[in-house]
């Protein structure tokens, strides 16, 4: 199985026949589009996120249809950008994109560490995946230690037996990555690594995609799962 994370910016249907084009399975895409502003092809479906006064721009999950694909009833919509998943009925996919608007104070680190804890009695009944755009990065400027940062939910994450599939394959440290996942779209804008996949599922492969800044200002996460996840699993 391939999943692949993107926050894809600027969304347009141009970008989402790209995205099609590369045959993943699932598509976890912040800053998607809602799904009556673009077009998905026979054997596809969609769940969107967001708020109505801006449907250009909400966390999208799309998914080819010989995936099941379920919301669970414990789904709070209160983190509407934090997206639960139960997948085949054999693993757990939180889609991540802690957002906040001007009526929100709260930092993202906050906004993602809350909805961890709010799911958390959920995590250990399938193994689980927790990808996306977290907006979360080491030494992120402001942050509350009382109310959350990243290194927190690095250690709540890992606590949990859920580790970043790139420091796993590459064994770079939090902070020190040689590759970045954002780059920004102003000149004074530094490039910072925010986007991760966070599993104990086995995976086969992890890919973390060049920046083409002419598709967006994130990099593509590209991460494939064996087939039969239940003779892998220990």
């Amino acid at each position: 199985m391939k999943i692949l994370s993107y926050n894809i910016h600027s969304c347009n249907q141009t970008k989402i026949n790209t995205i099609l084009a590369m045959n993943a399975d699932i598509m976890v895409l912040p800053e998607c589009a809602r799904q009556d502003r673009i077009s998905l092809p026979e054997g596809y479906s969609m769940k969107w996120v967001g708020r109505d006064d801006w449907p250009s721009k909400g966390l999208g999950v799309i998914w080819n249809n010989q995936q099941e694909l379920v919301v669970p009833t414990w789904y709070n919509s209160e983190y509407n950008y934090i997206l639960p998943f139960i997948v085949n009925d054999k693993f757990l996919l939180l889609a991540s994109w802690p957002t906040k608007y001007k009526d929100v104070k709260k930092s993202y680190p906050q906004i993602l560490l809350e909805a961890l804890r709010d799911y958390e009695p959920n995590l250990s009944d399938y193994p689980t995946m927790v990808c996306g755009d977290f907006n979360c990065f080491i030494g992120q400027f402001g942050i509350s230690k009382s109310k959350g940062t990243f290194e927190q939910i690095i250690e709540f994450l890992e606590n949990h037996g859920l580790f970043s599939l790139y420091h796993q394959f590459t064994g770079e440290s939090f902070g020190q990555e040689n590759k970045k996942t954002f780059y920004g779209t102003q000149k004074n804008t530094k490039p910072v690594f925010i986007d991760y996949a966070f599993t104990n599922i086995p995976t086969v492969s992890y890919e973390l995609g060049e920046w083409n800044k002419e598709f967006s200002d994130h990099c593509l996460q590209m991460i494939v799962l064996y087939d039969d996840m239940h003779e892998t699993l220990p």
